[in-house]
């Protein structure tokens, strides 16, 4: 028999026991307030207080029962733990060192004592069987362990010091102007400003216009209230899940804004999370489906049955961690229902994130589940025979991998000039999997070479601590430029800068652009940083987009068939975000970009405009690029052996 089985069993049945007397104790005397209280705390601390005390009985010290069971709540809550969880323990004779506990039957929770360290990792429970059977041996290159971050420091709430700042609109300025600051990462001020953006425009910020703004002393923005006018102030503050924007009254704006930002200050491991979903049960029914166009959340939601007090009671829940107000047509739907009865439901916020509202016998209480993915390196070479995209196709490059090869290259190469037959491209890129190896979608690009007639181009990825810059050439510049010589994929030059005889006026006429012939629907790129100056219907042009990137410099899209989603005048857009689609709107004979450069307000010939070199790192940050190309340059020599 397993001794530690039996010992298990006796702990377990003692434990058992002590808290269900101490529970009936409590329940008999004290008041309602008190009562609701401690049957809080018994659902949260119950299975907590029972897989410590199981751990001790097996030969865990306290704090390592302690450290122990805080790796294991990482991946999986333990309140959640049902009839159907089980903890798996390894023989007797076996120094214990690793246990798991089966969540659902199908996936489980493996944590393994490393020096004194703990290590999560999410499994199935087959696995986990076995592992534990024969021993953490085969921890290391182990296909079938995914490794949960485990940094048990988050557990405990950290003083996060911020600066308050005490901003007003001069003539010239805009949001971006006063958002950013050293330190301040570009991809939150976008989500910043496009939270701002689906409530304002930008664009129409006055003269003298004040505000405030509040940020962590390491340049993260919290968030910022702007006083548009006597009776409208917008409150822009970070949640767990992205910025969001309310309306609220001048007076109050400061203190409503440190309220909405509190949340966030504790540690974000506070917030429930698991790594495994919360509906993995089999008993439980599950429908799938997505929030129709003029529907909501509560419309939805009593559709299916649900009462107005439990949709009441979820949305409140839901309100702590999301807006459900930014649920939006076609986003993922799951309800679940358990012998007939409303269980919980799962909201899709990404391909790798939902947010899971889960019924318990105190109400409802929300989760964001993370789902678990680990990195493999995956190597594609492209022959150009036929075309890119045709070739890239038949080497197996996934067509995601593909687009952003092609946006970055896009700062160097033209495209529809630039690639010969015979040319080759080689990309080194991250593919996500789960535990089980099953790919769930690409990652990065960590490397890529395009060898042309002329030139060879490389480009590595490295994020430095000051800049958002991500990819940089053999010499450390980064690849990134002012503005990019191709807006657009897979399109053809179909006619140049200069005087030519107009299709369909049938004179001869300046050209002040290049056109780019493609397919109706082909999405069109921002060639710049820069804020829309102009996206609405332009005479001749049609649907028309003009970006303002500098001073000098804006960039024009003419002919589309329509504005991606959001995109107005006032808009902050980034370089190779997607604004538009492809058309024939205006005096056009077919679908194609009309793009345009103006420099000064005047049109140029995009060919022959030579961009500036980009980001040079410094001498510091030269070193560690130098360690980060040579380890990446010997990966790919194990792929090319």
């Amino acid at each position: 028999m397993n001794y530690n089985i039996y010992k298990v069993s006796y702990f377990i049945i003692n434990q058992i026991l002590l808290v269900l007397l101490t529970y009936l104790f409590l329940a008999n005397n004290i008041n309602a307030n008190t009562k609701k209280k401690s049957e809080q705390l018994y659902e949260n601390k119950f299975n907590e207080a029972i897989l410590k005390e199981v751990l001790k009985g097996a030969g865990f010290s306290s704090k390592d029962a302690l450290l122990a069971t805080k790796a294991f709540n990482i991946a999986y809550p333990l309140e959640r733990l049902t009839n159907s969880s089980y903890l798996i323990l390894p023989f007797a004779d076996e120094n214990f060192h690793s246990f798991a506990v089966s969540i659902d039957g199908l996936e489980a929770v493996l944590i393994i004592k490393s020096k004194n360290n703990f290590k999560t990792f999410v499994t199935s429970t087959d696995y986990a069987h076995e592992f534990i059977e024969k021993g953490s041996q085969n921890e290391l290159d182990n296909e079938k362990l995914l490794e949960i971050e485990n940094n048990l420091n988050d557990y405990f709430t950290k003083n996060v010091n911020f600066i308050k700042e005490n901003i007003i609109f001069e003539k010239g300025d805009t949001l971006l102007d006063h958002l950013y600051i050293r330190g301040s990462k570009r991809k939150d001020i976008n989500n910043a400003i496009q939270s701002f953006t689906n409530h304002y425009n930008p664009g129409k910020i006055k003269i003298k216009t004040k505000g405030k703004i509040l940020r962590t002393n390491e340049g993260k923005i919290l968030g910022f209230y702007l006083v548009l006018t006597s009776s409208k102030t917008l409150i822009t503050y970070l949640t767990y899940t992205g910025y969001e924007t309310i309306k609220s009254s001048a007076s109050e704006a400061e203190d409503f804004l440190k309220k909405k930002i509190k949340p966030y200050l504790k540690n974000r491991k506070l917030i429930n999370t698991t790594k495994i979903s919360l509906l993995n049960d089999p008993l439980l029914k599950k429908i799938k489906t997505e929030i129709k166009k003029g529907n909501n959340l509560f419309n939805f939601l009593k559709k299916q049955g649900i009462s107005n007090n439990q949709i009441g009671n979820l949305i409140f829940s839901l309100n702590n961690i999301y807006d459900p107000k930014r649920i939006r047509p076609g986003q993922n739907i799951t309800l679940a229902f358990k012998e007939n009865n409303f269980f919980g439901i799962s909201i899709e916020i990404s391909e790798l994130q939902e947010i899971q509202i889960i019924k318990t016998n105190l109400g409802f209480k929300e989760y964001v589940f993370e789902r678990p993915v680990k990195k493999i390196f995956l190597f594609d070479k492209i022959d150009v025979q036929n075309s890119l995209y045709v070739d890239s196709l038949n080497a197996g490059v996934p067509q995601e991998i593909l687009i952003d090869m092609i946006r970055l290259f896009s700062y160097s190469i033209d495209f529809q000039r630039d690639i010969k037959k015979n040319n080759s491209f080689t990309i080194f890129y991250e593919y996500l999997q789960n535990y089980n190896g099953k790919n769930l979608m690409p990652g990065d690009i960590v490397y890529a070479k395009a060898k042309l007639n002329k030139d060879n181009i490389e480009m590595f990825k490295y994020k430095t601590d000051s800049t958002d810059h991500k990819y940089f050439n053999i010499a450390g510049e980064s690849i990134r430029k002012t503005l990019m010589k191709t807006p657009i994929d897979g399109a053809r030059l179909s006619s140049r800068f200069g005087r030519r005889i107009h299709p369909i006026l049938g004179y001869s006429k300046m050209h002040k652009g290049v056109d780019f012939a493609a397919k109706k629907g082909t999405p069109v790129y921002a060639a710049g940083d820069g804020v829309i100056e102009r996206a609405n219907n332009y005479g001749g042009y049609g649907n028309y987009i003009r970006i303002r990137h500098n001073s000098e410099y804006k960039t024009a899209y003419a002919h589309l068939h329509r504005f991606a989603k959001k995109i107005k005048r006032g808009l902050t857009v980034k370089q190779g975000q997607v604004i538009g689609y492809v058309g024939s709107t205006g005096r056009s004979t077919g679908p194609h970009l009309h793009y345009e450069i103006l420099l000064n307000n005047r049109q140029i010939n995009p060919q022959k405009l030579k961009l500036p070199e980009g980001k040079k790192l410094n001498a510091e940050e030269m070193k560690k690029f130098n360690k980060t190309k040579e380890y990446i340059l010997e990966k790919i020599t194990e792929y090319t052996k």
